[in-house]
């Protein structure tokens, strides 16, 4: 059950670019970065940690949240933009990979219509409840769900997520009836859960793991394959009895289709440079990301092979796409 909630100018010619190096290819180059959620959640913090790093590469990175539709508004925003790498969409993955099997009337073709530069970062899921909820543990949280259906409502960043996704496999898999609330972002739900208001979160680890540290949240199970140590006794979903709900989820940057080969090229060296610099790695990895850089590449060959898996998953899951 889903209820919804409120929700680089001039094409560079081949001469120039042949004659440029990396440096002054990218020397005072304003950025804009698509980001398709609000300020302060997991995604926002990426890709303004990255956006900080491009500094070092001449760039001046510009993050524009474009919030609502569970992150399609920002993609949508790239195709309009001029396909000349002044431009980028920072996305989960999922995005690309499971949107176009959870959704009838996608305005885009992400196989044909967005072209992968490189990944930041890659991270689990988790599912947390307030500090005064009086579940202890992922069971517990189950059986009062499934007593009290006021109590049964889990938040995420969005519909057709892949956090809305591992909240339908847990419902199916526990045969527990949980209702999905869509936000514009993780950050809302997770002050909702914590001011009590919404029973359940589930959203991206390195979202909630600030507020269990601090007690205000209590996570109850993680999607990675393995415990985490910065986790001590909260157990994977696959742990807890439900191995179907191992996912992980990838933060990427892809720009229009279109945009010139030695263009996604440049970005993918400044992009490497900035995740893999010591203060951006630091401060990914205190957060419990895993920084993670590709080439444009192996970026598009990921994509292509992700859709395939989440349309086996979904068809499985006998999951009904919305409008």
């Amino acid at each position: 059950m889903s209820m919804s909630r409120r929700r680089f100018a001039g094409v560079l010619g081949a001469s120039a670019l042949g004659c440029a190096t990396p440096h002054s290819f990218a020397q005072d180059k304003t950025l804009r970065i698509l980001v398709g959620y609000t300020p302060g959640g997991a995604m926002d913090t990426v890709a303004r940690a990255v956006g900080d790093g491009l500094r070092n590469s001449g760039y001046s990175a510009i993050i524009d949240n474009k919030a609502g539709a569970s992150g399609r508004l920002a993609m949508e925003a790239l195709l309009a933009a001029p396909a000349d790498g002044t431009t980028l969409l920072m996305s989960p993955m999922g995005n690309l990979t499971l949107y176009p099997h959870v959704f009838k009337n996608l305005r885009y073709n992400p196989l044909k219509q967005f072209a992968g530069v490189n990944t930041a970062c890659t991270m689990g899921f988790a599912l947390a409840v307030g500090a005064n909820s009086p579940a202890k543990t992922l069971e517990q949280f189950l059986e009062m769900a499934r007593r009290d259906n006021g109590l049964a409502a889990y938040g995420t960043p969005g519909a057709g997520t892949a956090m809305h996704f591992i909240g339908q496999l847990l419902a199916k898999a526990s045969q527990v009836p949980l209702t999905h609330v869509a936000y514009k972002g993780g950050s809302v739900a997770v002050t909702d859960a914590i001011g009590g208001s919404l029973p359940a979160v589930i959203t991206t680890l390195p979202n909630l793991l600030p507020m269990h540290r601090t007690g205000k949240l209590r996570i109850l199970a993680i999607s990675n394959e393995a415990p985490l140590a910065a986790l001590p006794g909260v157990p994977t979903f696959k742990s807890a009895g439900f191995p179907d709900l191992v996912v992980t989820e990838t933060f990427a940057f892809f720009a229009h289709t279109g945009t010139p080969a030695p263009v996604i090229a440049q970005l993918n060296q400044s992009i490497t440079q900035a995740v893999k610099s010591s203060k951006i790695n630091a401060l990914l990895e205190k957060q419990e990301y895993l920084p993670r850089t590709s080439t444009a590449d192996a970026l598009d060959k990921q994509l292509h092979e992700e859709y395939a898996r989440w349309g086996n998953v979904v068809k499985t899951a006998g999951y009904t796409p919305e409008d």
